[in-house]
């Protein structure tokens, strides 16, 4: 019986490569292979043309990660052209729009298709949030209704933790009318609102960091708009998450969670420094992107000014200081002068 397998399974493929208008020649050669329609296609020069579609996709992704933002919609463009149902073709022309050439209704636009195309995919609903908050100075509740839907999706995936997290972090400040200087002055339901935005943050900053090497969660269209190491960036901005909770927590007298936070601002700056790139690297970036990035010039004036607020730590503060000093850093150059180092 095992002897009428091949042709019966090719029987069921007939049909569909009757539509495609396959010459009949290279279907009665096909017969005899073992992959029917892997046969068919290779022959017909169908594969090939898939071929070419991806080649397409991986232009653009490719260009996009370079800067070069006019091929970048250029081959994008045309993936789309040759894929009208491609959800991520669609996310990548937003990234392009939104990073590259700012256009952000545009970005809207592509980010809806996709999400229309599937509606289960989490990214893009991070994404709107992004662009809606960020980018559009859209409300942070209407942004977070965005962002809880690809929460809802997908809790775990760090993409959309990281967005969560940065939108959390900046509105942090905002409901405190942009800074946590002179809490005292602050009224009392904003440091409330301030205080748990900053906890919210942080432990989708901690969900980033726990499952951004996973292979369940890659997502190389993701991983295309962190011009710096995701891992490296997330590190640094739970230091600055943790720093600002202990202000808050000092604030209403939690002082045991004001000293651990305090402690773990200080692990992760350390943990930031022992994996960043150069401080020539991250400038040559923010000169050829246009972006404000990460330095480790801030990361090691941040790591002294934590240093400055515990016991007996001034001198390693001012080392810190000194480092950042060297690379270019004023505000570090100013602690250095105030601190007496």
């Amino acid at each position: 019986m095992k002897r009428f397998l091949v042709p019966f399974l090719a029987a069921l493929a007939l049909p569909t490569v009757a539509n495609a208008n396959v010459d009949p020649k290279i279907v009665e050669i096909c017969m005899k292979a073992t992959d029917f329609q892997g046969c068919v296609q290779s022959m017909s020069g169908q594969t090939d043309k898939n071929s070419s579609k991806n080649s397409d996709f991986d232009k653009a992704l490719n260009f996009f990660k370079e800067g070069s933002s006019l091929e970048a919609i250029r081959s994008t463009n045309k993936f789309l052209g040759l894929n009208p149902d491609s959800k991520e073709g669609y996310v990548l022309s937003a990234l392009i729009n939104i990073y590259d050439l700012s256009k952000f209704d545009e970005a809207l636009d592509d980010i809806n298709i996709a999400i229309d195309i599937d509606n289960a995919y989490a990214y893009p609903y991070a994404l709107k949030a992004s662009v809606f908050y960020f980018d559009l100075g859209g409300s942070f509740s209407k942004s977070f209704k965005y962002l809880q839907a690809g929460l809802d999706l997908s809790p775990e995936d760090p993409h959309v933790n990281f967005i969560a997290g940065d939108i959390q972090f900046d509105n942090g400040f905002a409901v405190l009318g942009g800074d946590t200087f002179d809490l005292d002055k602050k009224p009392k339901n904003k440091k409330a609102l301030s205080l748990k935005s900053f906890e919210n943050a942080k432990k989708n900053f901690e969900k980033t960091l726990a499952n951004i090497n996973l292979d369940k969660y890659k997502n190389p269209l993701a991983e295309s708009s962190y011009t710096l190491d995701a891992a490296y960036t997330t590190t640094a901005l739970l230091g600055d998450t943790n720093f600002e909770l202990y202000f808050l927590y000092r604030d209403i007298n939690e002082r045991s969670k004001a000293k651990q936070v305090l402690e773990e601002a200080l692990e992760h700056y350390s943990k930031a420094i022992s994996i960043a790139p150069t401080q020539e690297e991250v400038e040559k970036l923010e000169l050829d992107r246009d972006f404000d990035l990460i330095s480790p010039a801030d990361v090691y004036r941040a790591r002294g000014e934590v240093y400055s607020w515990m016991n007996n730590k001034l001198k390693k503060a001012c080392s810190d200081w000194k480092v950042a000093k060297k690379l270019g850093d004023e505000g570090a150059r100013d602690n250095f002068r105030n601190f007496k180092c």
